[in-house]
C-alpha cells in the first residue's frame, strides 16, 4: 500500500516551526509552578540529574516515537495509525491508544483553561495596582475571594476561550505556526528578561541554591517517582499532539534532532524559571508554596511590594498567558484535525464547536470551585487526566511504537540516525519506556500515605 505523504493540513515551512510549536506545548505551566517546587522539595542537584536522566533515556524516545507515527501516518493520529495499521498488518484496536490521547488532550485543555482564565485575571490586578503594598495574608485572602466569585473566573475564563477561538480558526501549518514562530521567541525573551529583574531586585544566590545546591537528605524513593513523572509530563506526551505536529514534519529532515531541541529548550525554561521566581520569592522570607498557592498568593504579594511591581507582575502573567495559549492550541489541534478529515466541516466551523464545547465544559468545572481542594470538579479533573489517562494513553502509544511499528516504517522517517543509535531507541521503546510509564501509573494511583 502506497500512503498519502502529504497531510490534508500542509507541512510546516521550516524546522524552526515545529521546535517553536511543540516547544510551546512542552513549556507548559508545569515548568513555573511544578518543577521548581519539586526540585527545591526534593534534593536540588540531584533531583535535576534523576530528571535529566528520565528525560533522555524515557521521555525522548517515546516523544521521538509519537511524532515519527505522526510522520509516518500524515494525518491525525487515529487515522495515522490507522494507515500503520494496514501497512503492518496490525490490529484494528490499536486505533484506540491516539482516540484516548485526543480525549485526553482536551479534558487537559479544560482544566488548563480554567487555569489560564485565573492567569488572565491576575494579569489585569497586577498590571492595575489592585495589589499593590499587599500583605501575604491579604494575598492570601483576595485569591480566596476570587475563586468564590463565579463571575469573575467566567469573565478570565471567556477571555482566554475568545483569544483562544480565532487562532484555532488558522490552519496550523501556515498562520498559526506563523505566530508561534514568533510568541515562543518572544516567551524566551520575555523570560531572560524576568530573570535579569530577579538577579537585581531579589536573592538569587538564594535562588540558585533553592534549584541546584545538593541535599543528599531531601532525596530518595518519592523524589526518583516524581522525577520519572515530570520528565514523562513536561515533554507533552501521550495528547496526540506530538503526533499531529509530526503529521506535519516536511520530509527529508532530522526528526530526533529536533526533538533533541525542544527537549532542550524545555529544561532551559524550566531551569531559569525556577532559579527566577525563587530568587523573588524568597528574597521576601515566606514560604513559597507549591503549584497555586507559589503563583496566586506569594508570587502577587512579592510583585505587589516590588518597584514597578505593576509592570513586573503584569508582564510575568502576560507571560503566562502566552505559555497556556500555545499549549491550549497544541492540546486542540489532533481533534481539531481529527474533525476537519473526517467530516465535510470547514476548519472554522470545526474549531468552533471544539472551542464551545471546552467553553461549556470549563463553565460546568467552575460552577464548585470555591476553593482548590480534593472535592472540586477542578481537582478531580486534574488528578484522573494526568494520574490516569495521561499514563494510559502514553503507555499505549509507547507499545505501539515499540512492539507493532515496523522497524522499515521508523527507518523511513529517522534521516541521519545510524544504526546504533536507532538500536538502541527500539530497545528503549520496547523494554524501558513501557515498564517505566506502567510504574507512574501504578505508583500515582497508590493510596497516599
Amino acid at each position: 500500500m502506497v500512503l498519502q505523504r502529504e497531510t490534508l493540513q500542509g507541512v510546516w515551512v521550516s524546522r524552526w516551526t515545529f521546535v517553536a510549536a511543540a516547544s510551546g506545548l512542552a513549556i507548559g505551566l508545569g515548568n513555573f509552578w511544578r518543577f521548581p517546587h519539586e526540585v527545591g522539595h526534593y534534593g536540588g542537584l540531584l533531583y535535576i540529574l534523576t530528571y535529566l536522566f528520565f528525560l533522555v533515556t524515557l521521555a525522548m524516545p517515546v516523544m521521538l516515537a509519537e511524532v515519527v507515527m505522526g510522520s509516518r501516518g500524515r494525518a491525525n493520529p487515529e487515522t495515522a495509525i490507522q494507515f500503520l495499521n494496514l501497512e503492518s498488518g496490525s490490529r484494528r484496536e490499536w486505533r484506540l491508544s491516539p482516540i484516548l490521547a485526543m480525549v485526553t488532550g482536551l479534558l487537559i485543555l479544560v482544566h488548563m483553561s480554567v487555569i489560564a482564565g485565573w492567569i488572565l485575571s491576575y494579569a489585569y490586578y497586577l498590571s492595575d495596582n489592585k495589589l499593590g503594598a499587599i500583605s501575604i495574608e491579604f494575598a492570601g485572602e483576595y485569591f480566596a475571594g476570587y475563586i468564590q466569585s463565579r463571575e469573575e473566573m467566567l469573565k478570565g475564563f471567556t477571555g482566554f476561550m475568545i483569544i483562544l477561538l480565532p487562532l484555532a480558526m488558522l490552519r496550523m501549518t501556515v498562520a498559526t505556526g506563523q505566530l508561534l514562530r514568533l510568541l515562543v521567541p518572544i516567551i524566551l525573551i520575555a523570560l531572560l528578561g524576568m530573570a535579569y529583574a530577579a538577579s537585581q531586585m531579589g536573592n538569587f544566590p538564594a535562588g540558585l541554591s533553592w534549584m541546584l545546591a545538593v541535599r543528599p537528605e531531601d532525596f530518595g524513593r518519592d523524589a526518583i517517582v516524581s522525577a520519572l513523572g515530570q520528565a514523562f509530563y513536561s515533554l507533552g506526551i501521550g495528547v496526540g499532539a506530538m503526533m499531529i505536529y509530526g503529521a506535519y514534519f516536511p520530509d527529508g529532515r532530522s526528526i530526533s534532532r529536533q526533538v533533541g531541541a525542544v527537549a532542550a529548550i524545555d529544561t532551559v525554561v524550566a531551569l531559569v524559571a525556577g532559579i527566577s521566581i525563587y530568587a523573588l520569592v524568597l528574597d521576601y522570607n515566606i514560604e513559597p508554596g507549591n503549584s497555586v498557592p507559589l503563583l496566586f498568593i506569594s508570587l502577587p504579594y512579592v510583585f505587589g511590594n516590588l518597584p514597578f511591581g505593576d509592570l513586573l507582575g503584569g508582564g510575568f502573567f502576560v507571560l503566562l498567558g502566552l505559555v497556556m495559549l500555545c499549549s491550549a492550541l497544541a492540546l486542540l489541534e489532533p481533534s481539531l484535525a481529527w474533525l476537519v478529515e473526517k467530516s465535510p466541516l470547514p476548519r472554522w466551523f470545526a474549531a468552533v464547536l471544539l472551542v464551545v464545547g471546552v467553553w461549556l465544559a470549563g463553565v460546568w468545572v467552575i460552577e464548585d470551585v470555591a476553593a482548590p481542594g480534593p472535592a472540586t470538579r477542578l481537582f478531580i479533573l486534574n488528578r484522573v487526566t494526568s494520574e490516569l489517562l495521561l499514563p494510559l494513553s502514553a503507555l499505549g502509544l509507547a507499545l505501539y511504537a515499540g512492539w507493532v511499528l515496523r522497524d522499515v516504517q521508523a527507518r523511513d522517517e529517522l534521516h541521519y540516525c545510524n544504526p546504533r543509535t536507532f538500536w538502541i531507541w527500539r530497545i528503549l521503546l520496547r523494554y524501558i519506556a513501557p515498564p517505566a510509564i506502567l510504574a507512574v501509573l501504578v505508583l500515582a494511583n497508590l493510596p497516599k500515605q
